[in-house]
């Protein structure tokens, strides 16, 4: 089964506005620790850069894990507007619940139907923390 992290980055790469990637070391070390999850950009960042852009900003053992980007939906700044891009990606592969086991790793819960399961979401003024990584971990070593 496929196992898939849909990332943001402003929030969760570093905190808005503050240091840019800063927390990318971390994630990373808990990346390495789940060798099979790829990743796939949720971020608005994939509208400005193409995907061996994006790769670039990763150290050189994860750029080949980050598989591709969510579409951009015109309703994607609304209520529930990420998850509907996440689902569209999924849809497009034909990834179902059966194929693939996903989570999102964000800081805007606006963008996720309420109490969304498959969110880890970060505090934007933080970003990525140890805490965020344990829900990471706990999700890849159930699914």
């Amino acid at each position: 089964m496929r196992k898939i992290i849909f990332l943001d980055f402003d929030g969760v790469l570093h905190p808005d506005g503050v240091g840019l990637f800063s927390r990318l070391p971390l994630l990373e070390s808990f990346l390495s620790r789940m060798p099979e999850a790829e990743i796939v950009v949720s971020s608005t960042w994939r509208e400005d850069h193409t995907l061996d852009e994006l790769r670039q900003f990763f150290s050189p053992e994860l750029r080949q894990r980050i598989s591709g980007v969510t579409p951009s939906l015109d309703d994607g700044y609304e209520l529930g507007g990420r998850q509907k891009e996440i689902q569209s990606y999924l849809d497009a592969r034909n990834l179902d619940h059966d194929a693939c086991n996903w989570i999102a790793l964000d800081d805007i819960a606006l963008f996720f139907e309420e109490a969304w399961p498959n969110l880890v979401l970060t505090d934007s003024s933080k970003g990525f923390t140890e805490q965020e990584g344990e829900k990471l971990l706990e999700w890849y070593n159930r699914s």
